[in-house]
């Protein structure tokens, strides 16, 4: 996190801290008293994230309500997902931080996702991220190109999880050889599996996630492959996945399932809560992430704060998603319902 940034996400978030003491009274009797539920999925770097946040954000909300952070792990996302869209109140006491998987998920998993993400209150996006594909340090396989002559294992959650759904990619498109192990209800789960010896490694592995282990320091884990249109500044030497694409039809595979870096941590409502709390939770989000004791916070927990978006800025990534050719999107289809038929 460049002084630039945390100076400038200072600056805007001082300005929108004195935007939401302005409030509509209406939002501030609404809140007061009350309590806000966080839905995550599962723990590690997700639930790190919301518990930060959930510290800080009640300051800039009117009313200053008490956050809480609750787990509903499932389908990489989709499960709370669901619950958000089909279940939970819709009035502002309901958010939830999830995977950028759930803004593909209505396209690439139409069977599992029951919700439409363009209903959605979206409130904002915390930070962009790198995914990373890693190996135990005693796998056979050391390096991507090593994939292409002997047989890698890679473990994950579920079709419309980017492991998963990456490791389909590099296997039957790419022509890697991979085995692939799904089934693990979180990310935490995948990486206890790695450690028992069940599987060699994880595609699409978020690096914060990673870097909060002491994996690297150990040098237990080997990253080989970084998901993403470009590479990260800490992993100039690590191959990108998307170079392995041949051709434009496969480079916009990649860039469908490439939302889910440029939004890896975003943060939403139900559909339809009232307009002015909507625009309260926005604009105490905004304030924030740029709240010095939150960016604080955030370093000490070795997390990234890069590039977030605003609520707005989410609705309109949304809209550019349901622009994707149908010809690309049925490719990828095609793909994940061969994986879930495959015995």
């Amino acid at each position: 996190m460049s002084v630039r940034s945390v100076d400038s996400r200072l600056a805007l978030g001082l300005f929108l801290a004195a935007a939401c003491m302005a409030a509509p009274a209406a939002a501030d009797d609404f809140y007061a008293g009350r309590t806000i539920s966080v839905i995550v999925d599962g723990g590690g770097a997700y639930e790190t994230y919301a518990r930060i946040l959930a510290q800080h954000l009640p300051k800039y909300i009117p009313g200053r309500p008490a956050i809480i952070v609750q787990e509903m792990p499932g389908a990489a996302g989709v499960r709370a997902a669901n619950y958000l869209y089909n279940i939970a109140p819709r009035d502002g006491t309901v958010i939830a931080g999830l995977h950028g998987a759930v803004l593909t998920a209505p396209l690439l998993n139409p069977n599992a996702a029951v919700f439409n993400v363009a209903r959605f209150s979206w409130i904002g996006n915390v930070t962009r991220d790198t995914y990373v594909g890693y190996v135990w340090h005693t796998s056979p396989v050391q390096s991507l190109e090593e994939a292409r002559s002997k047989q890698l294992v890679l473990g994950g959650t579920s079709v419309g999880g980017n492991g998963i759904d990456m490791a389909i990619v590099a296997r039957d498109v790419f022509g890697l050889r991979i085995k692939i192990v799904s089934g693990y209800k979180t990310s935490a789960e995948t990486k206890i599996a790695l450690e028992r010896g069940e599987i060699d490694g994880t595609f699409a592995n978020l690096w914060t996630s990673l870097k909060q282990t002491d994996w690297l320091a150990k040098s237990l884990v080997r990253v080989i492959v970084q998901h993403g249109s470009q590479k990260h500044p800490e992993l100039p030497g690590t191959p990108l996945f998307r170079d392995l694409a041949r051709d434009d039809a496969e480079r916009q595979m990649l860039d469908v399932l490439g939302v889910r870096e440029e939004i890896t941590r975003p943060y939403l409502a139900p559909p339809e809560i009232p307009a002015e709390r909507l625009e309260v939770l926005r604009r105490g989000f905004d304030a924030t992430l740029g709240d010095p004791a939150y960016l604080a916070d955030m370093q000490h927990q070795r997390l990234e704060v890069e590039a977030p978006s605003s609520g707005e800025d989410l609705t309109a990534v949304v809209d550019r998603i349901a622009k994707t050719p149908p010809a690309v999107v049925q490719r990828l289809v095609t793909l994940f319902n061969n994986y879930r038929d495959a015995p």
